[in-house]
Parts: C-alpha cells; structure tokens; sequence
C-alpha cells in the first residue's frame, strides 16, 4: 500500500517567513511618522492609485498593482497559503503533513465527511519581488525569488478507510483504489517581467508577460489505473489487482541548493480600463514543465498478485523502498513493479482568472467579480464577489465571497494600510478554516508588504 513522504517546511522558508512577520513590526512602528491626508484632491489621488491593488483573489498578482505617482521603485515581500478540499477537515490535511498525531476521533470525523472519496490541494508561495518603473519605456521590469510547494490528493473512499483503518472491515469484500492520485513538488523559481500600460485617451490599456526559471528540490507522483484489493473472508490471503506509476525525484532530506529538477513557466497578464470609472483583467499563470533527470526512482506496472500470510505495509510510511522490503517469495516478487531510474517531466498546474471591478460611491468602494480556474483533476471553476471599502483614503477592509474548486462555499476578509513609503496588505479567503480547522474542509492566509519609493 501507498505511502507519502510529506516535506517538511525548509529552514530557509522558516527563517523568511520569521523576517516577513519582524518587517510587518517595523511598518506599524513606521505607522507613527505618516502623515494625515486631509486636502480633497490629494485624498482623490491617494485612493485612485490604490483602487484596483488589492483585487486579486488568487495567489499575489503582481502585475495588477499599481505605483504610487511619485514612485519609481517597489519592493514587494509576500505569503500566501491556501488549502481546499471537499470533506477533509483542515487540522486532518495539516497532521498528515507535518506528521502529527491523528487521533481515532479525527479519523472518525473525517470519514463520516466522505461522500465519494476525498480530494484535497493545497499550495504556499513566499518570497520577494523587485519593480522598477523606467520612464523612457514608460514601462516597468520586474525581479522575483519564490520559494512554492504544492500537493494534492485524490483517491477513493475505500482507499482511505484502508489506509487509516486497515484491511480487516474489507474481509470477504473488494476495497477500490482505482484513480488514486498524489502529487507533491517543492521548488524555488527566479522570474524576470515586463508591464506596461498603452494610454488611448478614453481607455487604457494594460498588459504584462514574465519567465521564470524553476529549481526543482523535491518531486513525488503516484498515479493509479483500474486497481482494487480483495481480502478473503479468513483473512489469509490478499488478492492485488494494480496499474501503478510512481515516479520520485528524490528521497529523504532536501537542501535549499539542490537542483534535483529544472525547468521553465510564464506568465501573461492583459487588463482594459477606462481609467478609473473600471478595469478587467484576464491573468494566465504558471504555464510550465519541469523535468527531473538527476536522482530519480520509478515504479510501473500493471499486474494481479496473491499476497498469503503477510500484513500490508503501512501506507502512511510509502517511500521507493516500499517494495523492495516486501517479505514475499520469489514467485510473487516477480509481480512486483520493477525499480528503474529513467528522468520523467511534469506539467505545472496552471491558473487563470478573468476579473472585472467596478468603484462606486465617489471611488470609496470597488466591486470586484471573477472567475477563477486551475488545471487540476476534477477542479472547478471558483467564481467569487469581493467587496473592498475605503474607511479613509490609506486604508481599507474587504469582505469576500466565493464558491467551487473543491469547496462548496468560502468567506474571506482583508485588511488593508498605506503610509508614504510602506504599505501592508493580511487577509484570508476562508475565514471558517482559520476560526474552526478541525471541522471545515479549507483555509487561506496570505500577508504583503511593500515599501515604494
């Protein structure tokens, strides 16, 4: 049975994410110094510059934000974390992750959510992005370091009872894992972008494309066809009908410079505008391939084993030695997948979104609706209304409200403060994640902070 080596979080991201949490200290002390907006046509100006900067619902959109008119230079560091499933509580996903205890409660609870099977994704993104306006071009150029990991699960309610529970409820009865799934890809990635917005009098407009260069660090792919096991009603025998493919970059600890897999993704970006009466934007993100050729380990094959008098190994402990610890004769041996080390490649589950807002009441509220979809097995597409509100001209709060992906229904909310020099953005597209993780299937968080200049 499978077995996943989740990875944990890198000291390098845990010590970025420690200096993102002393920089948000130092804005708010920063806070104190700001000056009060007080003249009708500078607070005009303050807000139009910030209107359609925090309108994205997807991971941070740098190419939708805007430069303060007497700024040149930002710098841009940034989080984002979301999770989304259709029945697995979020404290259920954060144990098996981080190898936590999963009591027999959670386990209970989790399998009573089950309707047809469990479908669980989520991702991070931290890191740090550089822009530089250039008035000759009337344009900018862009730098960025990310550090990202992402995962997703899909498999079958028998699958997860015999992971957690055990073969024994299955005696006399077939448990079915056809269509299991389980990704998993650490990497680092090093952008290089351009933007630029076209002004034609009455309407503008906006496009952007960037590259990147993907380090690959970690990579894990489980994937099975029609396969199914059959315990017989004694329990001395197991019968194993699987078609199976598993490929693996590497196994055991990972280093922050280790270049494991590499590989290449772009990004467009193409907004309208009629200046500040309205805006949409259509975002297509993470186009691309990798490809891991240095250590890799692959399994394959579509066989029908009889197992008699041996106990399945532990499914939660799966790693490319799995099969090779297998206590089984020789005849049987032979029907197990073979180990090679060809390289393999992997497309990148691309995004894209199609956004529309619109301010109202003298520019104190924008109205921002779009769609969102990400290419991922049995994804759907994520529509969603985000609401933000100007309580003064520097500083906002949004609410918003979206439904799909794997999610039925998800409520977020945002806060948002400038200064002169400092902005800082912190919200959350799933409130009851964060509020109750051991009952609701999702959670987000993300935390911008930028200084222009």
């Amino acid at each position: 049975m499978l077995i996943f080596d989740f990875v944990k979080p890198t000291p390098y991201m845990q010590k970025l994410i420690l200096f993102t949490t002393a920089f948000s200290f130092f804005i708010k002390l920063s806070a104190q110094d700001s000056t009060a907006v007080t003249m009708d046509s500078v607070t005009t100006k303050k807000r139009a510059y910030l209107l359609y900067n925090y309108t994205s619902v997807a991971i941070n959109n740098i190419f939708n934000e805007t430069f303060r008119s007497d700024a040149d230079n930002r710098i841009n560091i940034d989080f984002d974390y979301q999770a989304n499933s259709d029945a697995v509580p979020v404290i259920f996903a954060y144990k098996m992750i981080f190898k936590g205890e999963i009591t027999q409660a959670l386990k209970d609870r989790t399998d009573k959510s089950l309707k047809r099977g469990i479908q669980f994704e989520d991702y991070m993104k931290t890191g740090a992005t550089y822009r530089r306006y250039l008035k000759k071009w009337d344009g900018i150029v862009m730098l960025s370091y990310h550090h990202r990991q992402s995962r997703l699960i899909r498999g079958t309610k028998d699958a997860y009872r015999t992971v957690f529970y055990g073969n024994a409820r299955f005696e006399g009865d077939t448990a079915d894992f056809s269509g299991f799934m389980f990704q998993n890809n650490m990497f680092n990635q090093y952008t290089i972008g351009i933007g630029k917005t076209i002004d034609y009098g009455k309407y503008q407009m906006q496009f952007g494309i960037s590259g990147s260069f993907l380090q690959g660090i970690n990579n894990q792919y489980i994937r099975t066809g029609t396969s199914w096991i059959y315990t017989a009603p004694d329990a001395d025998s197991i019968v194993f009908n699987y078609d199976l493919n598993f490929n693996t970059a590497r196994e055991g600890m990972v280093s922050f410079g280790q270049l494991n897999g590499a590989g290449a993704s772009v990004d467009f970006n193409i907004g309208f505008m009629n200046k500040d009466k309205w805006k949409i934007t259509l975002d297509l993100m993470d186009v691309g391939y990798m490809t891991f050729r240095k250590t890799p380990v692959n399994y394959s094959a579509a066989k029908y084993v009889v197992f008699k008098g041996i106990t399945i190994p532990n499914l939660l402990e799966f790693s490319s030695q799995t099969f090779d610890t297998l206590n089984v004769d020789s005849a049987v041996r032979a029907n197990l997948p073979s180990r090679t080390t060809n390289k393999y490649s992997v497309f990148m589950p691309f995004s894209a979104q199609l956004a529309f807002s619109k301010p109202l009441l003298n520019n104190r509220l924008v109205l921002n609706v779009g769609y969102l979809y990400r290419y991922l097995p049995k994804y759907y597409g994520y529509g969603f209304v985000k609401v933000n509100y100007f309580l003064k001209p520097d500083m906002l709060v949004s609410v918003s409200a979206g439904s799909g992906g794997y999610a039925l229904f998800n409520l977020g909310f945002e806060f948002a403060k400038s200064w002169k020099y400092f902005d800082f953005t912190i919200g959350s597209n799933n409130l009851l994640g964060l509020a109750i993780p051991t009952h609701m299937p999702g959670s987000s968080i993300y935390l911008r902070m930028a200084s222009s200049f």
